[in-house]
């Protein structure tokens, strides 16, 4: 698949969610090389999506968190320039390994380096946000006859809260675990980019801060900016849907490869991310 239809990405992500619906109830998991989580779900939903779009011989290529290891510089260059799919088959595995609700399935879709379009679905949740040019839908979802089935997309209406010093902000691991925020809001980590990223667009956040690899943020990024909310680095680049070396690591052999180079921060609008920028301390510092 080379192009962006959203019928079938609806159909792909349900399918999706009832990979991981089916695996939901087991909480287990095993850890990678870097001592994050991975279940079997994660491995199965990237097979999947690996079929639909790891097809170089059509110009269309995958990374996925759990595949991209394995390709070559080759590759990685023409996924580059040429048309891919950012996956990340369970964002928020920790969560989902111990049955938390906040994970999320998320689809990117990239072409000449610049994320075009965005889809992240919640299972636990039953919501679907995708976007379609410059439109960002949203669908609630329920399960008939043991499969996942969409109800009819409608366009977004998203919200954005004001700023607020009681406005709840949601924190990555690595903010919870080494950052500092002086500010007095309440602050939630979730460990989820997609779970974050999707209820931020619906007033229920105030702001999102984290470190976030590319696959993390590659299907919820264009929901956001599509929506009228704002990104930036707290060392001052402003974020777009171009992924390039001013915002990632994206040379081979870099430790932190497909990461930022330091905390993002999405809000509604820049004067909610000046607030919060002022009073972040970057806990990679």
């Amino acid at each position: 698949m080379n192009k962006w239809i959203t019928k079938e990405i609806c159909t792909l992500l349900a399918e999706c969610g009832d990979i991981a619906l089916k695996h939901y109830e087991k909480r287990s998991w095993k850890f990678k090389s870097d001592r994050s989580l991975i279940t079997a779900a994660d491995s199965e939903i990237e097979n999947l999506l690996k079929q639909e779009f790891d097809r170089p011989d059509e110009s269309a290529y995958l990374i996925g968190e759990e595949t991209v290891g394995t390709k070559s510089e080759k590759y990685i260059a023409s996924a580059m320039k040429e048309t891919s799919w950012i996956v990340d088959p369970i964002d928020g595995t920790a969560p989902y390994a111990h049955h938390v609700p906040t994970w999320g399935i998320s689809i990117g879709f990239m072409r000449g380096g610049v994320l075009r379009e965005g889809a992240v679905f919640l299972p636990a949740t039953c919501e679907l946000f995708i976007t379609e040019g410059e439109k960002v839908l949203y669908a609630r979802t329920e399960i008939k006859n043991g499969k996942t089935r969409i109800l009819p997309l409608k366009k977004l209406c998203s919200k954005k809260m004001a700023l607020t010093d009681g406005g709840l902000i949601s924190v990555s691991q690595d903010v919870a675990k080494r950052g500092h925020l002086a500010l007095p809001n309440p602050v939630q980590a979730v460990c989820c980019t997609v779970f974050s990223g999707a209820y931020l667009t619906m007033g229920r956040y105030l702001a999102y801060i984290g470190c976030v690899r590319l696959w993390d943020i590659g299907g919820i990024l264009p929901v956001l900016f599509k929506s009228g909310f704002k990104g930036r680095l707290i060392s001052g680049q402003e974020l777009t849907l171009k992924i390039d070396e001013k915002i990632y690591h994206l040379g081979k052999g870099h430790p932190e490869r497909w990461r930022m180079r330091n905390q993002m921060i999405l809000a509604p609008d820049s004067r909610t991310i000046r607030y919060i920028a002022g009073k972040l301390k970057d806990p990679g510092k």
